[in-house]
């Protein structure tokens, strides 16, 4: 059987395959390895699963990488379940695996790959990370068709590759733009520490002196999504990282914010094409 590149991965591959020019793994890390600096060949996604993994990127000469225009990662960082990182290819870094370990998939894309992006999609000039949001909903849509072996899984899996790669982009050129403004940060704040709560477009808008409406408008030309729809994306998030537990499905769902196990199990189907048992056992 034909195996992905010798260095492809320091960890252990448990499921691979190869799709047109993509070669995606899950790939699993042990607690509290430390990985030497090294570089891939080609470009890559990586959504991070289980776990957490802390980065550390940097030139031949120990000069550190920064992204900087307010790019959401530095030279360092730490990134826990429902990250997505892009690495452009022959980049130096190294790694730190948690003490919880990390289980990763990995999307490694050659050349030729990108270069017909290009006709579709922006392509990321530069490495950049993501936490939350849309992105890391594609990303977990991705890891759920690479679980399928039919034909049909092979043309989702280019396809939302192209997505995440367009997303990627995207979301890069909004921070290079003018930032959103200090009551919109602090209105998405509060969305992130209270997403568990019940919320209301009125009550949110109140404590950052805004009109509702204002609010609306401006959160969805911003983020790309209403209020509400970035509340389910927190909460189908937060579920999945718990979902790698043993916390049952009631617990989880009530600690997320859905109503009820019926509501939780239904929308993060919808949202991931699994189930909360069938996502489980994926990751088991």
């Amino acid at each position: 059987m034909v195996q992905p590149p010798g260095n492809f991965t320091h960890g252990t591959i448990r499921r691979w395959r190869r799709v047109g020019g993509l070669v995606l793994a899950e790939v699993e890390y042990e607690p509290g390895r430390r990985i030497p600096p090294h570089v891939h060949p080609h470009a890559r996604f990586v959504l991070v699963l289980k776990g957490a993994l802390t980065e550390i990127r940097g030139d031949e000469t120990g000069t550190p990488f920064g992204e900087g225009h307010g790019c959401p990662e530095q030279s360092r960082g730490t990134y826990s379940a429902s990250a997505v990182l892009f690495r452009r290819g022959g980049e130096p870094h190294a790694c730190v695996v948690s003490k919880s370990g990390a289980l990763c998939l990995i999307v490694d894309m050659d050349p030729a790959w990108i270069d017909h992006a290009r006709e579709h999609a922006p392509v990321l000039g530069r490495s950049a990370a993501f936490r939350g949001g849309f992105i890391a909903h594609l990303a977990h849509r991705l890891h759920g068709e690479f679980g399928l072996r039919d034909e049909v899984s092979r043309l989702a899996i280019e396809s939302i590759a192209l997505g995440v790669l367009a997303e990627a982009s995207r979301r890069v050129s909004r921070i290079t733009e003018r930032p959103a403004p200090a009551w919109l940060c602090h209105a998405r704040s509060l969305v992130e520490r209270h997403f568990a709560e019940p919320l209301s477009l009125a009550s949110i808008a109140a404590q950052v002196g805004v009109h509702p409406v204002h609010l609306a408008r401006s959160f969805r030309r911003a983020y790309r999504t209403t209020c509400a729809g970035y509340v389910r994306q927190l909460r189908i998030e937060f579920a999945r990282r718990e979902l790698a537990g043993s916390a049952s499905l009631s617990t989880i769902a009530i600690a997320a914010g859905f109503c009820d196990q019926s509501h939780f199990t239904r929308l993060f189907k919808q949202y991931t094409g699994l189930t909360p048992t069938e996502y489980r056992l994926a990751l088991r």
